[in-house]
């Protein structure tokens, strides 16, 4: 994870220049994505070495380059975005003559802003510039702000790439307020009467566990939604739409990486180290069976509501986790495929997740991304948590489609009532 900040700390992308003596830097490729911002707000991580060139805040994304004229000279700096940003300022001195030095004054983001922007937004951004006691000058730039939802996960520019696939962790959001209703309906559902974490010791119960989590995703009727796309758009910068956790919810739908986010959300709130799953096009989560560490399944999160017979196989321990009487007909086989398949895919690319060089094959670890200070993105959202009716889901006697079907048939009856009326 640390790779990205060598990257991010000397290699951002400066403007045009203009006719000023200085040269505006705005984000990558003029793109500033409020996912990366919020969650690095708290980053501790330093760079690996110094570079006396760079002056500012070491977590920069704008600020401007300038050349040195004298040696000590002085220089003020200001950027300003009314929208997204307060005036921020750095003033200090050049110390080297012929220098071109990058300065990045601490910006003071209106956090509030950013977690709310729904879509990509266009914001001009100005630059204020006076060197020792000459005239101010100003530059302004036309930056795009993407939704709340993009993803950065790699800028390339040239000889270098910028890897930001770790800002897939700040959508894991095990502080939602959604949590823990989801896991108060889970347990009400009654496949488990608690959740422990890893204090019962065994593999046993942390199956039941993830199966319980797992049954109350199909019961709630949670199902694959392919779309990744996002709305703007860069040949510099790979991106990818991720729903936040409400959004999944309320709306039902999860692509590979909203499944995966949520899942290892309630994961990490009950105490299950996971962790998610880059391979090219996809993703997927892993989590371990034990507080040490050392064994490790997958769980393909794209066959959560799919309707499987059974699965191609399961292990001793895992029949063993869950009596008959409390797998649901309609999440079972699912779970237990969805372990098969992503167990087996995580070993199959074991050596290329762990190969640096491998760019596409990525794990995410919550956990260590956590202590480095990446954090969740602030829950904002005005939604409104909607409850499950679980009474009809646990009798097995229907499914949540099927009640939605029905109610559908139960209305047309009624218009043509109506119509006959």
């Amino acid at each position: 994870m640390r790779n990205w900040l060598v990257c991010l700390f000397f290699g951002l992308i400066a403007g045009n220049a203009s006719g000023a003596d200085f040269t505006p830097i705005a984000g990558w490729d003029r793109q500033l994505f409020p996912s990366f911002i919020l969650g690095t707000a708290a980053v501790k991580a330093e760079p690996f070495e110094s570079d006396d060139t760079r002056l500012g805040d070491v977590h920069g994304l704008m600020g401007i380059s300038i050349t040195a004229a004298s040696n000590d000279i002085p220089v003020d700096v200001s950027v300003e975005c009314e929208e997204f940003l307060e005036p921020s300022r750095w003033s200090g001195t050049l110390p080297e003559k012929g220098t071109t030095y990058n300065i990045y004054p601490k910006i003071k983001y209106k956090f509030d802003r950013l977690s709310q922007c729904s879509q990509a937004t266009p914001a001009t951004i100005t630059y204020r510039v006076q060197v020792g006691t000459s005239d101010q000058e100003e530059v302004t730039e036309t930056v795009t702000f993407r939704s709340i939802n993009d993803c950065p996960i790699k800028f390339t520019d040239n000889d270098y790439t910028v890897d930001t696939s770790f800002t897939f962790a700040t959508f894991v959001n095990e502080q939602h307020p959604y949590v823990d209703k989801l896991l108060r309906e889970a347990l009400d559902i009654g496949v488990i009467d608690s959740f422990t974490g890893y204090q019962a010791g065994t593999d046993e119960e942390v199956y039941r566990q993830v199966y319980a989590l797992w049954d109350l995703l199909v019961a709630r009727d949670v199902r694959y939604s392919s779309i990744t796309t996002t709305a703007a758009d860069s040949d510099n910068i790979l991106s990818q739409h991720v729903r936040l956790l409400e959004d999944t919810i309320n709306n039902q739908q999860a692509n590979c990486v909203d499944g995966s986010v949520l899942m290892v959300s309630l994961l990490k709130k009950i105490g299950i180290e996971s962790y998610l799953v880059l391979v090219p096009g996809h993703c997927y989560i892993g989590f371990y069976l034990d507080p040490e560490l050392t064994k490790t399944v997958g769980l393909e999160t794209t066959l959560i509501g799919v309707q499987v017979d059974s699965p191609d196989e399961t292990n001793d321990i895992l029949e063993q986790a869950v009596a008959e009487e409390l797998r649901s007909e309609q999440s079972w086989a699912s779970f237990a495929e969805a372990l098969s398949l992503g167990t087996n895919e995580l070993a199959k690319c074991s050596k290329k997740l762990s190969n640096p060089e491998q760019s596409e094959y990525r794990i995410i670890d919550i956990t260590a991304a956590r202590k480095l200070g990446v954090l969740p993105i602030p829950y904002r959202s005005s939604e409104t948590f909607v409850s499950l009716d679980h009474s009809a889901y646990i009798s097995g006697d229907t499914d949540p489609q099927d009640d939605e079907e029905h109610d559908e048939d139960e209305e047309d009856d009624e218009d043509e009532e109506d119509e006959e009326e």
